[in-house]
């Protein structure tokens, strides 16, 4: 063993025996990882030949599937549940395939049905609506982390995703045509290698490219990349292997870094997906336009940059001698145009390791002083350039021995003589171009061999020519900044032109791909061994063969897409399982390592995995078998007999034996697209591009709501919404105070009872009676009980007539202080209302008014001091008014705002400049006449960054009895007050049809 593989050697058992002490792996043998034997684990194994069980006294079965549940059931002691009732049995058939509720006529006629295959016939239907495909992709999504937007990014990158909207109608497209699971995988992994230009397939590779950016640092974004693809696919945690072997599962290091070489070695393309709609010519010209600009920016930038490093070669040698100075990618730094990138540092320690595998002729020298130790090179470097002097021209090059004719004091020397080789090289190159400006090589080859390390497409002098996301660390911080501007350009060309075509990012695979090597504890300055890229150990056997065709993308896609695999069948079956039960057969969808517990009915998940492959990895075929089956028809309050239903619950309370149906509360989507249908507004066009939530305008299924991963409404978490941020399995299931006030306080549902009582007065028949009927019987698709229409007549014929609110005494909006008068300049109402906050329009930051918003607790000021943000109060009466207020700053970034609180007429009251800081904003009272106001102004400091800010005034006025009548203080709260002004107080009947969509019937299944 070599002394550097020693060495190596030594700090790796350091390493794992630090580990030890530390308590994340044990040095007892096999217990090491958990990789020993651990393909033995049940996942791992191949898919099992299930024989469907034989029962005796089986008068329950309809289908193979439910033999395995009774099987279990009978062994258990317990008995199943009788069917479900026909209304509820269409509700949850409805529901689970499309996330919609059924109408009153599809009710009635699958009622009234008596066929033995009319559930068969509801299926079919709901199988082929459009619709299908629109729900089981958010189920996808919600795995594939998806999102319209970037999280954060710096100001000068645009934040939306090219890709988010024509991925999310692909799923749905890939769904609704039944495609199957092992080619909806295929492509998603490695479109760009199996479809032709153009192909609107290319969109399915948003399922790598949709994570996160991590301000652009490559290491964590192969890293997501990494786990959403093993998480999703195979139901594996290898993320866990990033810094050390799996500590459960047999997943060492070296399948993690496997993958990582695969990522690695791909790079990021903006390309078309619409081959027959190039645009309009308009859209055409704009697109070359920027495009231009930004490709002749690029072309300039990179040779720039390249020069620079080609002038200092000296320093970058140098650099190889304390490599620990140089760190590698992290947001934190800056470079300047006069510093030495760390990114080409690590270029030519790249390099120079591959010319001591390849023997290049030109470092032969520099790899033979490399191998002295410090304290021996001065007795060994004679003795070495003896040797150099003795090797013929094909082992080292001619110019290299002619500057080596003497010995070199130290490594230091060594490169500062290869610095002073490749220097004169290139000046040489630089005179010869005076000459023949369009020479491309310099007239000796033993010359031209010397300018290629500097000149060639691969050189570590070079700046790959590839998308900016790709190549940003490789310039000072100031070009990043002029180039994402550029690229910002198109692509909001590209997001917003009302007539562009689809465009995505793909992955392709990089002309010469990376052989990772293995970060010790995860610190890429610290490497390890190098690994081939191959599929998994567990799934590939002990030595998986090496992938060959270029990144190896392709070859893992197949890999995990092979009837071969145990794991993809079982975790895709397992996911569409867990959506129709609530639970899967695998408790844990996204992880079947162990520390998952085992499979409820084992032979059930292989029986139905190898069905699914056979019948061509038909997603819909597997809807049939699990919908038709009796267990999946049985209804949830259990079995009709006492002792039966007590011991059921006893036993396995959590129904983990599938004695009954599981109850199911529709989801955020499901509930809003219900209300929506319910009212008749529902806007049920496919696909295109996302709408924020809660515009007033927006009527589309919540599918198409934007995902904002940096600003994620309040509502979506507080009904469990997945995390975009991660790959989510399985939606928490929380009943929490907040979902029940959404319902109460929010503008959405009050504004669903008005279209639909307005579209139920508008029928023939507007009695009480008949009105009431069809509000049930569109909301539940049921008639009224006796005591629920005597109840809601109780309520009708007692309730007081709606009056007009009052307008508020709040005003939101925007304008300028003006530093002369000291008043503010000018107020414009923020025209746009979003539920929870006002701002310019539906997209925040507004293209006009940009990031100017107010909530009820704070907001933020618009882009520059033009647009400050404004919350206006105006008095209603004479009288004398306090106020009381607290203004804060939390963020350390940026310089801070200004804010002023201004009387209309007297001006200037208060003001102050914070930054992380905090300032009490109080006023004793003042005499304040009747429609006089007060303004809270907030606009920023010296720059725009950081500013948002929290500030809610209270105003109380100590006034006697004519404002109080009887002399008691009232106040206004600027956070309880918080509304959307001017709306009309609901009607009785709006009010009952409100109060019926909160209720438990409308918002569970069963």
């Amino acid at each position: 063993m070599s002394p550097k593989n020693s060495a190596q050697h030594t700090t790796t058992t350091i390493t794992l025996v630090m580990l030890h002490a530390m308590g994340i792996v044990s040095l007892l043998g096999a217990e090491l990882t958990g990789i020993k034997n651990g393909p033995q684990w049940w996942a791992f194994q191949p898919l099992g030949n299930a024989q469907t069980p034989t029962l005796h006294n089986d008068e329950w079965s309809t289908s193979d599937l439910d033999r395995f549940i009774l099987d279990r059931l009978q062994s258990a002691g317990l008995k199943p549940s009788p069917r479900a009732d026909r209304r509820v049995l269409i509700r949850r058939a409805t529901f689970d395939l499309t996330g919609l509720p059924p109408t009153q006529t599809e009710v009635d006629a699958f009622v009234a049905d008596g066929s033995p295959d009319a559930f068969a016939q509801v299926l079919e239907r709901l199988l082929a609506s459009p619709h299908y495909g629109e729900h089981w992709a958010r189920h996808w999504l919600d795995v594939a982390r998806y999102s319209d937007t970037k999280g954060y990014v710096y100001a000068r990158e645009e934040k939306n995703f090219i890709q988010a909207s024509p991925y999310r109608d692909w799923v749905i497209a890939a769904l609704n045509s039944d495609m199957p699971y092992d080619q909806f995988l295929l492509r998603q992994i490695a479109a760009d290698q199996i479809e032709p230009e153009g192909s609107p397939h290319l969109a399915a590779m948003g399922f790598l490219t949709l994570g996160r950016r991590f301000l652009g640092v490559t290491h964590d974004i192969i890293d997501d990349r990494i786990d959403v693809l093993m998480s999703a696919t195979q139901a594996l945690t290898v993320g866990c292997a990033r810094c050390h072997d799996h500590k459960f599962d047999p997943i060492p290091t070296s399948d993690y870094y496997s993958l990582y070489s695969i990522f690695r070695s791909c790079a990021e393309k903006v390309v078309p997906c619409s081959a027959t709609n190039p645009g309009t010519p308009d859209f055409q010209s704009g697109l070359l336009e920027r495009q231009t600009k930004l490709n002749q920016a690029m072309s300039a930038r990179r040779e720039e940059q390249a020069m620079r490093v080609r002038n200092r070669i000296t320093d970058h040698l140098l650099a190889q001698l304390e490599l620990e100075k140089y760190p590698d990618e992290t947001f934190t730094q800056i470079i300047g145009e006069s510093d030495i990138n760390p990114i080409f540092v690590r270029r030519w320690q790249n390099f120079l390791t591959e010319t001591a595998k390849n023997k290049n002729r030109i470092f032969t020298a520099w790899h033979v002083f490399e191998k002295l130790a410090p304290d021996d090179f001065a007795s060994l470097n004679n003795v070495a350039t003896q040797s150099l002097k003795s090797l013929p021209p094909e082992a080292l090059h001619p110019a290299v021995k002619r500057f080596f004719q003497t010995p070199p004091a130290s490594m230091r020397e060594v490169a500062e003589r290869y610095g002073e080789l490749l220097t004169s090289i290139n000046a040489q190159w630089q005179k010869w171009l005076q000459k023949s400006p369009h020479a491309t090589a310099l007239p000796s080859a033993e010359d031209e061999e010397l300018r290629r390390i500097l000149y060639a497409a691969d050189s570590p002098c070079s700046v790959p020519d590839e998308h900016l996301a790709n190549n940003e660390w490789f310039f000072p911080t100031s070009v990043v900044v002029e180039l994402w501007k550029l690229q910002a350009e198109v692509d909001r060309w590209l997001i917003q032109s009302p007539d562009a075509p689809a465009y995505t990012t793909i992955l392709t695979d990089r002309s010469v791909p990376t052989t990772a090597r293995i970060f010790l504890r995860g610190n890429p300055l610290t490497k390890g061994d190098e690994v081939t890229r191959h599929f998994l150990h567990a799934l590939a056997g002990e030595k998986p063969r090496p992938f060959t065709q270029g990144s190896g993308r392709l070859e893992l896609a197949r890999a995990i897409a092979s009837s071969a695999n145990p794991l993809t069948a079982r975790v895709m079956v397992n996911r569409v399982w867990a959506q129709h039960f609530g639970k899967g057969l695998v408790a844990t969808p996204s992880d079947f390592g162990k520390r998952a517990d085992p499979p409820s009915h084992p032979e059930l998940l292989d029986w139905l995995a190898r069905r699914f492959m056979n019948e061509r990895w038909s997603l819909k075929e597997l809807h049939r078998h699990i919908m038709l089956s009796a267990t999946y028809q049985q209804n949830s309050f259990g079995p009709d007999n006492a002792s039966d239903l007590t011991r059921a619950q006893e036993l396995d309370a959590d129904n983990r034996l599938l004695w009954r149906m599981n109850t199911h509360r529709l989801s955020f989507e499901e509930m809003r697209d219900a209300a929506l249908a319910a009212s008749g507004e529902l806007d049920l066009r496919l696909g295109g591009r996302p709408t924020e939530l809660f515009a007033s305008e927006n009527k589309r299924r919540t599918i198409y709501a934007k995902i904002d991963r940096e600003h994620l409404p309040t509502v979506l978490s507080t009904f469990d919404f997945a995390n975009p941020d991660l790959s989510i399995p399985v939606r928490n299931d929380t009943i929490v105070p907040q979902q029940a006030l959404f319902g109460l306080n929010h503008p959405f549902l009050a504004a669903r009872a008005k279209p639909l009582m307005a579209k139920l007065s508008t029928t023939a028949n507007t009695s009480d009676l008949s009105k009431l009927s069809q509000l049930y019987s569109t909301l539940y698709q049921r008639p009224p009980s006796a005591a629920e229409t005597s109840a809601a007549l109780t309520f009708l014929n007692s309730s007081a007539p709606a009056k007009k609110s009052e307008a508020s005494a709040w005003l939101y909006g925007f304008g300028e202080w003006d530093e002369a008068t000291r008043k503010v300049k000018s107020f414009t109402p923020l025209p746009h209302f979003t539920g929870s906050a006002w701002q310019g329009g539906d997209a925040w930051p507004d293209a006009k008014l940009g990031w100017a918003q107010l909530t009820a607790t704070g907001g933020h000021p618009g882009n520059n001091r033009q647009h400050a943000v404004i919350r206006r109060w105006i008095a209603p009466q004479d009288g004398m008014y306090g106020i009381t207020s607290k203004l804060i700053h939390e963020p350390t970034a940026g310089d801070g705002i200004r804010a002023f609180i201004g009387h209309s007429s007297r001006g200037l009251l208060r003001s102050c400049q914070i930054h992380h800081s905090s300032e009490q904003l109080d006023l004793n009272p003042i005499a304040l006449a009747k429609g006089e106001s007060l303004d809270f102004v907030v606009d920023i400091r010296d720059g725009l960054n950081s500013d948002q800010f929290l500030w809610s005034p209270k105003i109380t006025s100590t006034a006697p009895a004519p404002l109080g009548g009887s002399g008691e203080s009232l106040s206004w709260s600027a956070s309880t007050d918080f509304r959307l002004t001017g709306s009309d107080s609901l009607t009785p009947w709006q009010q009952l049809t409100q109060t019926l969509l909160l209720a438990n019937e409308f918002v569970f299944i069963d």
